[in-house]
């Protein structure tokens, strides 16, 4: 049986470079992943479904991966990143 038969198909990128970060964030936080696509992409700019880049991981892996990401990808409203510091000015958290 091959690995992307044993794994499950996480989800699709626009493109080489947005798999690379997700993979890099999946990989820095412990869990496998396999890219599929990539090579097709890097030769020609992504314009379409044919460029997508599949990310694969395994289905014990799906529910942590799903939250990095979700985690990673939301942007952080300015009131949740910045927090009132003791002389009353605002300070990166």
């Amino acid at each position: 049986m091959s690995k992307q038969q044993t794994d499950l198909e996480f989800l699709k990128s626009s493109g080489p470079v947005e798999a690379e970060m997700i993979q890099e964030v999946l990989q820095n936080n412990g869990i496998d992943c396999t890219l599929q696509g990539d090579a097709a992409a890097n030769i020609v700019p992504a314009t379409g479904d044919l460029d997508e880049v599949r990310i694969w991981v395994k289905p014990e892996d799906a529910a942590k991966a799903k939250e990095l990401l979700e985690a990673f990808f939301t942007p952080v409203e300015n009131s949740e990143a910045l927090e009132d510091g003791d002389d009353g000015t605002k300070e990166q958290s």
